[in-house]
């Protein structure tokens, strides 16, 4: 028996942990980041060991993209792991074409551009899947609608120019195309470059005619001298000069002195559902089998302090936040 014991013991001492490497777009205090790795730890199987590499792509110019995807994969290379995740879509547009070759699985998250041509074009041994991350543009509208007084109504939705806030533009300018005839809303979609742009379009807003601005993603915007703006410096002031009521897409967006509230998309679910494919990929399964899933459809949250601001109703399935 004693032998026995000790033959376990050597067996089990000898299995290493599996080592999955987590590729970020961004950086790690980015609230997004925060909150999809967050679901990432909470669900990924406590055999693995989880490595981190912040491209930080939010923050560096993007003449410098293609230099962070190469220490990214110096990195890989380094560590060796099982499974890459890549968090965002830089990520996946600057490492796949570095990683299809390599045989290793492949787990995307946060993704709003469709990949499919992205991975029909590198397709080698590597095997992919992963989570998209959708803006949910016709559930806000429907449910904004309802709140606001009956009249037609014009939308503002305000996004940097960064890459994810080109392709989550795509995504809602094909929405508002298939649905703009049913509704008596006016969309306007709009990329900005710098703050003083963005500072423009919101203090114009209401004589322009708009009822809401809805703010996407502003954490690319730049200055006068082409320095990064802290993107909560944008979203206070944002808050503080907005003449219309705010609401947001994203949850960190969400809050006193942010946005009022909004059908928003949440980090942390993306990082779970990531993490189960992750899990099921450790447990046996091919990832090239396991099906894109589109992420969890987001949920409806609001700030009593901010909507009573504006002197507005939330939907009774909306949840005030915590």
């Amino acid at each position: 028996m004693r032998v026995l014991i000790m033959c376990l013991l050597l067996v089990t001492g000898s299995v290493q942990a599996a080592k999955v490497l987590l590729i970020e777009s961004y950086h790690a205090e980015y609230p997004w980041d925060m909150s999809y790795v967050k679901g990432l730890k909470e669900t990924i199987s406590s055999s693995t060991e989880l490595l981190t590499f912040q491209m930080d792509t939010k923050r560096v110019p993007s003449e410098h993209y293609e230099t962070k995807a190469q220490e990214a994969f110096d990195y890989y290379q380094k560590v060796k792991p099982d499974i890459v995740i890549l968090g965002d879509d830089n990520a996946l547009k600057f490492m796949l074409p570095k990683l299809y070759q390599e045989p290793i699985s492949i787990v995307f998250l946060g993704i709003n551009s469709n990949p499919r041509a992205l991975l029909a074009k590198y397709k080698g041994k590597a095997k992919v899947t992963g989570v998209l991350e959708l803006p949910l543009f016709v559930k806000n509208i429907r449910d904004l609608t309802q709140m606001l007084p009956k009249k037609k109504h014009k939308f503002r939705v305000m996004f940097d120019s960064g890459v994810t806030s080109q392709e989550a533009a795509k995504h809602i300018k094909r929405q508002y195309e298939l649905i703009e005839k049913n509704l008596k809303v006016e969309a306007e979609i709009a990329l900005i470059g710098t703050k003083e742009e963005w500072q423009t379009m919101v203090n114009n807003a209401e004589k322009e005619g708009v009822s809401v601005i809805i703010v996407g993603l502003y954490h690319t915007l730049v200055d006068q001298d082409g320095k990064s703006v802290p993107a909560s410096e944008i979203l206070s002031w944002t808050n503080e000069n907005s003449t219309v009521p705010l609401f947001a897409f994203w949850d960190f967006a969400v809050g006193e002195g942010k946005a009022s509230g909004g059908v928003v998309l949440f980090g942390e679910s993306q990082g779970k559902q990531a993490a189960g494919l992750v899990n099921e990929i450790l447990a046996g399964k091919d990832a090239n089998n396991l099906p894109i899933a589109i992420g969890e459809q987001g949920r409806a949250i609001y700030s009593e302090k901010e909507m009573q601001r504006w002197g507005l109703t939330p939907p009774p399935h909306w949840s005030v936040m915590n």
